[in-house]
């Protein structure tokens, strides 16, 4: 899509909002393109984009920028929607079909995207859609996802990665796999309130006692790794902020800390292990390479088979 078409579609966006969309209404409704004989509507676009639109002219400070930004977005909802298009009839063909309680989920998702019902309803009326209309368009969307999701599985199978590749991969990306000196961290972290700190020493106390950490984290954490035991993962230095850095580098592994304060909360901090600077081996680096292959090269399958269904699909953008 052009340049001077997706400003027109920004500029008729700027003029609904100014009062304007009567006038302007041909602009938003006109076909920007076509996939065999469906039309793409500009209208169609701006309806994918609502959300992103509102979320830019929060941010925009300056029309010149809103337009831009907008303009960005409508080319890539452009190529999605192209997408959708070939996706939904390769759907209809394989009799791919959508439960009502599904498409009534998406749609749902879609409105609390908006800042209110209101702001929904109103996004529709100005791209001159009814909710009938945008449902069956999210019924469609989920049906090309469908098949998307089902192609990809189907290269998934056929994919084979050999520990040749995986090692080739290892030897020729070697600098991919070299690390800084790193610790694996657990934490148990209570948000600053009235009995914070009574709370977080009274489990320090039971660790002391011999309480299991990740139990404790589990059962008391209010962390967002607290499902995971408390388990933050891999860390180097300056990865955590400064109070819990200092305390980590104290730390050996086995080690809990003591109380420490930030101005979120209290925490407790554990060192499961330490590993100095260095290459991580290809028998751990195998775990990492294989799922990376196997994707690089569905990826490279679903983008052919794309690539021939838009041939075969007759796509043509308007100017």
């Amino acid at each position: 899509m052009k340049k001077a078409r997706l400003f027109l579609a920004v500029a008729a966006l700027l003029a609904a909002a100014a009062g304007a969309l009567a006038a302007e209404s041909r602009l938003v409704d006109s076909v920007v393109a076509v996939v065999g004989r469906e039309p793409i509507l500009q209208s169609d676009l701006l309806q994918d984009i609502g959300p992103q639109i509102q979320d830019i002219r929060k941010t925009a400070t300056s029309q010149e920028q809103f337009a831009a930004e907008v303009d960005k977005a409508l080319e890539q909802a452009l190529e999605a929607a192209i997408e959708y298009n070939i996706l939904y009839r390769e759907a209809v063909t394989a009799g791919i079909e959508v439960k009502d309680n599904d498409v009534e989920s998406r749609l749902d998702t879609i409105r609390k995207q908006y800042e209110t019902g209101e702001a929904f309803a109103a996004a529709l009326a100005d791209a001159g859609t009814t909710v009938g209309d945008f449902r069956e368009r999210v019924r469609r969307q989920i049906m090309a996802s469908a098949m998307a999701m089902r192609k990809r599985l189907d290269f998934e199978k056929e994919v084979v990665v050999t520990e040749e590749d995986m090692s080739r991969h290892y030897q020729d990306h070697k600098s991919d796999f070299e690390h800084p000196a790193r610790m694996q961290v657990r934490r148990i972290f209570i948000p600053a309130g009235a009995d914070a700190r009574a709370r977080i020493e009274a489990l320090r106390g039971e660790l002391e006692l011999g309480a299991d950490f990740a139990e404790a984290a589990r059962a008391q954490s209010q962390g967002p790794e607290a499902k995971e035991g408390g388990l933050v993962g891999w860390v180097k230095a300056g990865d955590m902020v400064a109070e819990l850095d200092a305390v980590l580098a104290g730390l050996k592994p086995g080690e809990t800390s003591g109380v420490v304060e930030t101005e979120f909360g209290f925490h407790l901090l554990k060192v499961e292990a330490r590993e100095d600077a260095g290459l991580t081996p290809y028998d751990k680096a195998r775990q990492e390479i294989e799922p990376l292959l196997r994707k690089q090269r569905v990826d490279e399958r679903y983008k052919k088979w794309m690539g021939t269904l838009r041939q075969r699909g007759n796509v043509r953008i308007l100017n």
